[in-house]
This record gives structure tokens, C-alpha cells and sequence, in this order.
């Protein structure tokens, strides 16, 4: 998966595969993973977990940093899915 950007230790990903869960980035830290919907203003959280355990506060930044760089994860998703 093509990292996006790296915020705070978060890597924000694009799956290059279509997997049919419509736009979406996955970002990790550590060993821990959540997954973001991309909508057309914002973002929200799809799922979370991963190898390690995840906390609320964690899913609300990564959420966070995707909203924060909304334009370039559209670019990225886009460039890959259409």
C-alpha cells in the first residue's frame, strides 16, 4: 500500500486493490490499524484493530490527521481507483 503521508508516527495508506468498501485510507501505527472512510468533505472511522491493542483516543487522532489532509488522500485514492 502506497503511504499517503506520516503524521505523529501514523502512516496513512491507500489499498491499491479495489476491494469493493468504497474510498478508504488505513492508518497505522505500530501494530495497531484503522481504517477511515473518505466522504467528500470528511472523514470517518470505518473499523479499527490490528496485532496490538487500540484505544479510542488513537482512532480520533488517525481520523483527525486524515481530515487534515482530506485533498491529498483523495489524490491518492483517486489516482489508484479511477
Amino acid at each position: 500500500m502506497p503511504t499517503v503521508i506520516v503524521v505523529d508516527g501514523f502512516a496513512v495508506r491507500v489499498n491499491i486493490v479495489e476491494d469493493g468498501e468504497g474510498p478508504h485510507v488505513h492508518i497505522v501505527k505500530g501494530g495497531r490499524e484503522y481504517r477511515v472512510q473518505l466522504l467528500p468533505d470528511d472523514a470517518k472511522l470505518m473499523t479499527m484493530g490490528g496485532r496490538e491493542k487500540t484505544t479510542r483516543a488513537e482512532a480520533r487522532r488517525a481520523v483527525e490527521i486524515v481530515r487534515e489532509n482530506l485533498a491529498a488522500c483523495w489524490t491518492e485514492w483517486k489516482k489508484w481507483h479511477m
